[in-house]
C-alpha cells in the first residue's frame, strides 16, 4: 500500500508539473500573411501611398516600425514605451498578400498578421502591462455644451470605406473596374453624414468638422493631438455636428501619424476640408487660439489634467528586417 501510495503521489507531481508546458505548446498560431516584401524605402522619401488593407494585399510605402505597430496593436504613440530610435525614423515599403480561401478577414485576424509579420520579419518582442498615466477628463464646461445636435439622428451609411479584405468585391467596385476602393466622398463639398475631417488653412491653423458623428469621434481625434489617453466624462448622447478650430502649436504631437495636414485649396464648395457652400477658414491675420481654448470656446467642453490607469505596449526588442 505504501509502495502504490508513492506512485500515485508520482504521477500527480508528474502532471501537474508537465501541465504549464502543455499550455505553452498548445496557444493557437497567428494568422500569417502568404508572402511580404519589405524593402528599405528611397532615402528622401516619406510615407506615400498608404493605403492598408485592400482586398487581399496590405500595403504601406515609406512607413515606420512605430506606423506598423500603430496598425498592428491599435496604439497610439503615448500608449507604446521602448524601442530604438531608428523605429520612428528608418522607413520601408512594406507589402503583403494574404489567403483569402477562408473568406473575409475581421479587424481581430488583421491586427494578428500584422503582428506575425513583425515578430517574424523584424523580430518583434512586446509586452503589455497596466500603467498609471497622466490623461484627461472631457467633461461639459461650466455654460454648458455648444455642439448641436445632428437634425438627422439615424445610423450614416459609410462612404468612400473599402470592403473587408478578402470579400467579394462590391458592385461598385466591379463598375470601376477596382476592388476594395470605393468611390471618395468630394473633399471640397459638404462633409458625408458620419465623416470627420481635419484640414489646415494658411495661417497654420486647424479646422476639425464634423457631420452626424458621436461624441467618441472628437475624442478620439482629440487624443491624436492632446498626447494622453482622454476619458469621455460628458455623458452626451446622440450624433453632432460641430467645427472645432485651433492652432496645433505646443501639442505634443504631429497633425496626424503621416505628415502635416495640407492647407486648403479654393474650389467650388470652398476650401478644402471646411463644410458647405459660404464657409471660411480662420483668417490669416487671425491667430486660431489653443486646442484647450477651443474646445472650451466652441464646443462648451473642458479638458480637465488627471491619472489614470491605461493599457501601455512595452517594445522589449525589435531589429531591422531581414531581406527579402
Amino acid at each position: 500500500m505504501k509502495e502504490t501510495g508513492k506512485v500515485v503521489l508520482s504521477c500527480t507531481a508528474f502532471a501537474f508539473a508537465v501541465m504549464p508546458l502543455l499550455s505553452q505548446t498548445e496557444s493557437p498560431k497567428k494568422p500569417s500573411f502568404e508572402v511580404i516584401s519589405i524593402k528599405p524605402s528611397p532615402p528622401g522619401n516619406g510615407p506615400r501611398g498608404i493605403l492598408g488593407f485592400r482586398g487581399d494585399r496590405f500595403t504601406m510605402n515609406g512607413a515606420t516600425v512605430r506606423m506598423l505597430l500603430q496598425f498592428a496593436y491599435r496604439r497610439r504613440n503615448d500608449q507604446m514605451v521602448g524601442g530604438p530610435s531608428w523605429i520612428d525614423y528608418d522607413r520601408f515599403d512594406v507589402q503583403a498578400k494574404a489567403d483569402c480561401n477562408g473568406g473575409a478577414l475581421s479587424q481581430d485576424q488583421m491586427q494578428l498578421m500584422l503582428q506575425s509579420l513583425l515578430e517574424d520579419r523584424f523580430q518583434l518582442k512586446v509586452h503589455s502591462e497596466k500603467r498609471e498615466v497622466p490623461t484627461y477628463n472631457l467633461v461639459v464646461a461650466k455654460n454648458g455644451p455648444k455642439m448641436k445636435l445632428s437634425e438627422d439622428q439615424s445610423r450614416p451609411i459609410p462612404q468612400g470605406t473599402p470592403p473587408p479584405p478578402c470579400a467579394p468585391p462590391s458592385a461598385a467596385d466591379a463598375a470601376a473596374g477596382q476592388r476594395g476602393i470605393l468611390p471618395p466622398f468630394d473633399l471640397r463639398g459638404p462633409i458625408p453624414r458620419g465623416v470627420t475631417r481635419m484640414s489646415g488653412s494658411p495661417s497654420g491653423g486647424l479646422t476639425m468638422t464634423a457631420t452626424a458623428v458621436p461624441i467618441s469621434n472628437l475624442v478620439n481625434m482629440l487624443q491624436g493631438w492632446a498626447g494622453r489617453p482622454i476619458i469621455d466624462k460628458t455623458d452626451l448622447q446622440g450624433l453632432f455636428d460641430f467645427k472645432l478650430q485651433f492652432s496645433p502649436e505646443g501639442l505634443p504631437n504631429l497633425p496626424t501619424q503621416f505628415g502635416p495636414i495640407p492647407a486648403p485649396r479654393a474650389g467650388p464648395g470652398g476650401p478644402a476640408g471646411i463644410a458647405g457652400p459660404g464657409a471660411s477658414p480662420v483668417p490669416a491675420s487671425d491667430p486660431a487660439p489653443s486646442l484647450f481654448t477651443a474646445i472650451q470656446e466652441q464646443l462648451g467642453l473642458k479638458l480637465e489634467s488627471t491619472r489614470g490607469p491605461v493599457d501601455v505596449l512595452l517594445i522589449d526588442s525589435v531589429q531591422k528586417p531581414t531581406e527579402n
